[in-house]
Parts: structure tokens; C-alpha cells; sequence
């Protein structure tokens, strides 16, 4: 192993101490399998009227059309999942991030760390590769809970392309997620009060999630939540048109949830995103970033600030 690894294998131990990192990781779990009761529970429903639409149209003798969960993308069941997301996994990645800075700060081995300069940037790679580890192990754990899902819903019938997409969608979540804790991750080390990173990182996930898509395309926050009513055509005004090009870019909710419909297969037809950059583009050069603010802030880190005594 590395050091790096060795710092990252630590730092992934004392995260399973943690036990509001483990409360935050249970609640975004049961929060999948509740969306995955609820496409199962829609489907269920769906087919049941079916059933008995076909023995109705047959006792008539009218044609029985095909079943409508054939008509749409098998993955639009699982469209919740890019709210819960959006919520709980980006906060659960922004508290494993401070974590993984402040536990260390609070028990005063900074300082011990800073006296071997070389040493640095291997701490603060380790530190992000934990972190990286840590989202990919949540992202994981919501693949596996949705696959099953999928593989037991009745009447569904999932394509090689569609478990594809299913693929991309879990690996855009993990940039997503991951972006918010290396923001969290940097924040912590540039802020030495105690849950001041983690403050300010959920400041910015909250503007993100709810302030920029009202300035954007007047989507209220109850709008937001909702992985359908949050996908809406920017009103045609000259107040929305300006703020949607200078604001689109940046505004990184809509981009993940604008990806995300169109791997899940829901994305209205005919729907733009906001600005004149690319949600894809936006998605990377953000992600980018975040990793060098994350890794920059814990170059520039100050052992001595904080700490047990503070």
C-alpha cells in the first residue's frame, strides 16, 4: 500500500466510528428503498388496472391495447431516486467530508503531520481518496437496492441499453455527490472553527439546490424536490432569459437532475438546459474544481489553528 492508501484505509476505519456519518448514510439507504417501494407499488397498481382493463375490453370484444409500462422507459421508475440524491446523498458526502478533516483537527495530530512537510500531500490525498471511497460505497449500495428492484418489479423488462444508462446515472450521482464533499472537504480545511466547513459547504449546496433554479427557470422549492415539476421550460421573459445564460452554467442542480431524466428516461421532449454551456461540460469543469480547491485548501492547511483547545 501507499501512504496515501494507508491515510485513506485510516481515515475510512474512523468514518465507520462516526456515528452521525453513519446516521446520515442509513437515512439516504432507507430513503432508496422507499423509492423503490414506490416504483414497485406504482407498478403493481399500473398492472393491476391493466389486468383488469383486458378482461373488461375482452368480455366486449374490443382490442386490448399494449401494456402502458411497455410504452416508457423501465428506469422511470426509479426517478425518485434523483431527488434523494440530490438531498441526502450530497449532504451525507458534505458531512463525511468535514469529518474527515475536523476529527483529525479535534484530536490534535495536525500538527504532528505539518512537521514532516513531504508528508502534507500525502494526507491530503489520502484524505481524498477516502472520501472518493466513501461516496462510491454509498452510490454502490443505492446500485444494488435499485437493481434488484428492477429485476423483481413485475412486467418489467430492463434492456442491455437501459442497464447502461443505469450504470451512467449511478456514476454521474457519484460525481455529483463527490463534488459536494470535496467542497466540504477543502471548506474544513480552510475554516477552523469547529463545523465551519461544514457550514459553509451546505450554505453552497443549498443555494445550488434551491436559490439558483428560482433564478434560473422560477422553479419554487417544492418544484425542486420534485424530479418531475423541477424539469420545466424557463418562462420566456428578459429577467430569466439573462439569468439562465449567466446563472445556467453554474447552477448544478439542474444539470445533474437535466442528465439524470435523460439517462432515466424521463426527460420531457423538447426541453433545453439552462445557458449556453452543456450540463455534461458543467458537470466536469465543476467536478474539476472542486477537486482543486479540496486539494489546494488542504495544502494550505494551518496545523495549529483549531484543535482540542480552541
Amino acid at each position: 500500500m501507499t501512504p496515501a492508501s494507508i491515510v485513506a484505509a485510516q481515515s475510512l476505519a474512523a468514518l465507520l466510528r462516526e456515528r452521525t456519518v453513519l446516521l446520515i448514510a442509513g437515512i439516504f439507504t432507507a430513503m432508496v428503498l422507499v423509492s423503490a417501494w414506490m416504483g414497485w407499488s406504482a407498478t403493481a397498481t399500473v398492472n393491476g388496472i391493466y389486468a383488469d382493463a383486458v378482461i373488461y375490453l375482452q368480455s366486449i370484444g374490443q382490442p386490448v391495447p399494449a401494456n402502458p409500462l411497455g410504452q416508457t422507459s423501465a428506469l422511470g421508475v426509479l426517478r425518485n431516486l434523483t431527488v434523494y440524491v440530490s438531498l441526502i446523498g450530497t449532504f451525507a458526502a458534505i458531512v463525511t467530508g468535514q469529518r474527515l478533516i475536523e476529527a483529525d483537527r479535534r484530536a490534535g495530530v495536525l500538527p504532528l503531520i505539518a512537521a514532516r512537510p513531504p508528508a502534507r500531500m500525502t494526507y491530503v490525498a489520502g484524505k481524498m481518496q477516502a472520501l472518493a471511497l466513501a461516496t462510491a460505497a454509498l452510490v454502490t449500495l443505492a446500485a444494488v437496492i435499485s437493481g434488484l428492484t428492477l429485476v423483481l418489479l413485475p412486467a418489467i423488462a430492463v434492456t442491455a441499453g437501459e442497464w447502461l444508462r443505469l450504470g451512467g446515472f449511478f456514476l454521474l450521482s457519484w460525481a455529483y455527490v463527490t463534488l459536494f464533499g470535496m467542497v466540504a472537504l477543502g471548506a474544513a480545511a480552510r475554516i477552523p472553527a469547529t463545523a465551519g466547513g461544514l457550514l459553509a459547504a451546505t450554505i453552497l449546496w443549498l443555494a445550488v439546490t434551491f436559490v439558483l433554479p428560482a433564478l434560473t427557470g422560477n422553479v419554487n422549492p417544492t418544484a425542486a424536490i420534485n424530479p418531475i415539476s423541477a424539469l420545466v421550460a424557463t418562462p420566456e421573459t428578459p429577467v430569466f432569459t439573462i439569468l439562465g445564460t449567466v446563472l445556467g452554467p453554474v447552477s448544478l442542480s439542474e444539470a445533474y437532475a437535466y442528465l439524470a431524466a435523460g439517462l432515466m428516461g424521463y426527460l420531457p421532449a423538447g426541453l433545453v438546459p439552462r445557458g449556453v454551456v452543456p450540463p455534461f461540460l458543467s458537470l466536469i469543469v465543476l467536478v474539476a474544481a472542486a477537486l482543486v480547491f479540496a486539494l489546494r485548501s488542504g495544502l494550505a492547511l494551518d496545523p495549529n489553528a483549531g484543535g482540542p483547545d480552541a
